[in-house]
């Protein structure tokens, strides 16, 4: 797995390099903000990770570059914040990211975030290599029943998930929460937001939580309940859930 990280600090680009060998990654490194998207134009890679601290050009204008960029729109860009206010939260997601941290960060937890973005892509190629089939896979953990979407959403999302969805299965889980994790999908545009309501109501009365990745900003005008049932990772809803 090939990694830009755009991170003026060159002391994190050694701790940086020390932990993604450990991880079987490929990093490259820029200081700025230009810099970095100067590497995306004439470099291939699996993902970003973007500083939100940076001098110059800020984090979130080379996000919003990196979205604006044809070429880059749907690349997973992981952001590093020491600035964990909700505000600044809101800005990443309007732009899409596939995850954050914050700045300290416990290593391990770095390394588990690295090991989702890992799954996520996988999936993802494996999504695409079907073309543009829909592709549901559901998975029970404790107290929760999770379905993950990739490939095309739509109709056929829908259709996968209320098979998968039979009425045994119902009853069986009527104690247990349900997750819906579109990370995997590129962003939800306008014209599906319809297929999402009717896949929304598959679960009523249950009210699922979402992990939207990359369509958090779009999902926010169709979920009337977002702040406590909407996030942008499978951690932060699964946090979020313990304290329910």
């Amino acid at each position: 797995m090939k990694i830009l990280v755009i991170e003026d600090d060159e002391i994190q680009h050694e701790l940086l390099a020390a932990i993604f060998k450990s991880l079987q990654v490929e990093p490259t490194f820029s200081l700025t903000g230009e810099a970095g998207l100067e590497r995306l134009r004439s470099h291939f890679f699996d993902a970003v990770l973007l500083d939100m601290g940076l001098p110059g050009r800020s984090g979130v204008q080379v996000l919003r570059a990196i979205r604006d960029n044809p070429m880059t729109r749907e690349m997973p860009v992981m952001v590093f914040t020491a600035d964990k206010t909700k505000e600044m939260l809101l800005q990443c997601m309007r732009y899409g990211i596939s995850d954050y941290i914050g700045k300290p960060f416990q290593i391990n937890l770095f390394g588990q975030k690295i090991a989702n973005l890992r799954r996520m892509l996988l999936f993802k190629k494996e999504s695409g290599e079907r073309g543009v089939e829909a592709k549901v896979v559901m998975e029970r953990i404790p107290g929760v029943l999770k379905f993950v979407y990739g490939g095309a959403f739509g109709a056929d999302s829908v259709a996968k998930t209320a098979q998968l969805y039979s009425p045994s299965l119902k009853s069986l889980t009527r104690n247990e929460e349900v997750l819906l994790n579109f990370s995997a999908l590129p962003g939800l545009a306008e014209p599906q937001m319809e297929t999402f309501t009717r896949l929304l109501s598959l679960f009523a009365p249950k009210r699922p939580l979402v992990v939207a990745g990359r369509s958090y900003g779009p999902l926010v005008d169709v979920m009337s309940d977002f702040e406590s049932t909407l996030f942008i990772t499978e951690d932060d809803a699964l946090e979020h859930r313990q304290y329910r």
